[in-house]
């Protein structure tokens, strides 16, 4: 340690732009500003107090500086201290595993609710306790933004919250500083295993460094990490049920089978078998991969011990999961749900799912961004032919690239399918109102690409736009004022 130690500490950062004066900078080596030795000069004239960082690469006369081994567990560390530790005043249940976390962790919200117990939510998908809702986590969060929200939780009056969040942010430490209750790993979504997003950490025995209430330093108790893992997985006719299995450690907890019901566009009947008896659940929210989620959360609130007729109402009156088959609510005989739908595998799950609850025709309304190769453009072009009734081309996040480029590439796999290429609408507030326009009773529209994501990049501008609120305003027939965007997102 070099400099003076004594003044009061304002904030903690470790990204450049978030320093005020007063603040400790921590600089990472992989830190979101480039090189850490760019990034100190530039803390230090925002007013940084003090610089954390591995090597001291610049002479402490401006602010203090602390050489640590391990930047990252060095702020995870002082994150918790200067939050005061609020995950040792909370019940903290985490959710990482396959895809399906996403929708398992926002119902457990749901049913914590029903539950009596306040709870707040931390999630990829956004961020809610009470009646407050701030931006989504990012996709590798640090152990300062889990801190920081785990206050915001407490400071809300909420008694628990959970944590949905990536196997991978979690081997980078994201939990380091963070006093557990329970870990929760889900292997419950074929769709995303097949294509690798249930796949174990790099690093073995990630869970190693967690640390969990009431256990030994060094320790953690086999019964605190649980794995709901799909029984049917493989297996021919697994779409007509479910089968789960609920693993404490290496006991075997219970078994937990539901048989769907009536699937619509707007809700699932599930007829569940639990060790407590057979009970029907009406869960508002489409397709069978919420299905599997909801009855991963029967089998999780079971071993929680939590009143099962909360249970059941808390699904039975659940919130939609931003950017998941959501539906947009309105007055017509037109289904439309939007969806995030990155990758090629989200894509055709969604329209895998909207052809099989549809009554009418599936049309879908979407376009590949920038950070999209041409081979998979090819390939979505392909999968919207192959599952959809009729396909609109329009822009999503084109960045530099000129969006009437991506949308041919596009086409050409569309093509490659139908033997013709799709309607393209470059604008996609254009777009959504002319794909409404097309719909029939009955019919189910689909809004992919952004989902939750309220923004659109298009040359160096992020703009804000919402697939939803077009929607709603294509609908009523005027133009919609698309929320401001968080001044997170316009960067």
């Amino acid at each position: 340690m070099d400099g003076a130690l004594d003044a009061p500490v304002a904030a903690l950062a470790y990204d450049v732009r978030r320093v005020v004066p007063g603040a400790v900078f921590f600089a990472m080596p992989d830190c979101a500003d480039g090189e850490a030795q760019f990034a100190i000069p530039r803390a230090i004239e925002r007013g940084a107090a003090a610089i954390v960082c591995e090597q001291g690469g610049y002479v402490p006369y401006r602010a203090a500086r602390i050489r640590v081994a391990n930047c990252r567990r060095a702020m995870a560390a002082a994150a918790a201290a200067f939050h005061g530790e609020p995950s040792h005043k909370l019940q903290v249940v985490v959710v990482t595993g396959c895809g399906a976390r996403v929708a398992v962790a926002h119902l457990l919200r749901d049913v914590f609710t029903a539950a009596g117990i306040p709870t707040g939510l931390l999630s990829s998908r956004g961020c809610r306790f009470g009646e407050r809702s701030l931006p989504a986590l990012t996709p590798a969060p640090e152990a300062l933004d889990v801190q920081e929200r785990l206050a915001d939780i407490l400071r809300a009056g909420c008694q628990a919250g959970i944590l949905e969040l990536p196997i991978e942010a979690i081997d980078r430490g994201c939990l380091a500083g963070s006093e557990l209750d329970t870990l929760i790993s889900t292997q419950i979504s074929s769709a995303h295993a097949s294509a690798g997003h249930g796949a174990p950490p790099a690093t073995p025995g990630w869970e190693t460094h967690l640390r969990f209430r009431g256990a030994a330093a060094g320790r953690r108790p086999a019964s605190r990490i649980w794995r709901v893992e799909d029984v049917l997985t493989g297996r021919a006719g697994a779409d007509a049920g479910l089968w789960f299995r609920v693993h404490y450690g290496p006991v075997q907890s219970g078994s937990f089978r539901a048989r769907l019901g009536r699937l619509t566009p707007r809700g699932t009947r599930l007829e569940i078998t639990t060790p407590s008896g057979e009970q029907t659940l009406r869960l508002p929210l489409p397709g069978r991969e919420q299905a599997r989620a909801a009855l991963a959360v029967v089998a999780i609130s079971h071993g929680l011990k939590l009143p099962l007729a909360a249970v059941l109402n808390g699904l039975g009156h659940a919130q939609p999961v931003p950017g998941l088959l959501e539906p947009v609510s309105n007055g017509h005989a037109v289904q439309v749900l939007v969806d995030a739908a990155q990758s090629l595998a989200d894509f055709e799950r969604a329209l895998r799912e909207l052809r099989d609850l549809s009554p009418g025709r599936v049309l879908v309304l979407f376009g590949c961004g920038w950070r999209h190769s041409a081979p998979v453009r090819l390939a979505f072009g392909a999968a919207a032919a192959r599952w959809a009734d009729e396909v609109i081309l329009t822009s999503d996040n084109s960045g530099r690239e000129p969006a009437g480029q991506i949308a041919a590439e596009v086409a050409a796999g569309h093509a490659r399918v139908k033997g013709r290429p799709p309607l393209i609408v470059l604008d996609r507030r254009e777009a959504i109102a002319a794909v409404l326009a097309r719909a029939r009773g009955g019919d189910c529209v689909l809004l992919a690409g952004k989902g939750h994501r309220a923004w659109q990049e298009t040359g160096d501008c992020v703009v804000p736009f919402d697939d939803r609120e077009q929607a709603r305003a294509a609908l009523r027939g005027t133009p919609a004022r698309s929320r401001p965007a968080h001044p997170e997102v316009l960067v």
